[in-house]
């Protein structure tokens, strides 16, 4: 019977980044990252641990800008005029509701809309 030998992690740990980072800089964050054993959302986990530590971080905050983007979660906001198909959504027994996004009305918290109830459609506009 042979001998299988045991395959080692594929991916690395925040921690393993934040290592990475401090010994060879932001050069070995970026290589880790471009062999794919390195993914954002752990480079961006170690970025934050790193902050709070105190650390100096402006290079890598540069290279996640520059390379990763800003990590926006969720589809784009709507533009005008564009039409898109949301579920009704429902919490223990309260009624179902939408939640839709106010930012392409350009509609800040706290702002006052008009909401006119229709037959087939509900219409928001800006006060």
């Amino acid at each position: 019977m042979a001998v299988q030998s045991r395959r080692k992690r594929s991916t690395l740990s925040f921690k393993d980044i934040q290592i990475a980072y401090l010994m060879n800089g932001v050069n070995s964050v970026e290589k880790l990252h471009k062999d794919g054993k390195a993914s954002t959302a752990t480079i961006r986990r170690a970025l934050s641990h790193l902050r709070t530590g105190g650390r100096e971080v402006g290079g890598l905050e540069k290279w996640i800008h520059d390379n990763l983007g800003i990590g926006v979660r969720g589809r784009a906001a709507p533009q005008p005029g564009q039409e898109r198909v949301y579920r009704a959504q429902q919490i223990k027994t309260s009624g179902p509701f939408l939640r839709l996004p106010l930012g392409a009305l350009e509609i800040g918290k706290g702002e006052t809309v008009t909401v006119c109830f229709e037959d087939d459609r509900i219409v928001v506009k800006k006060v």
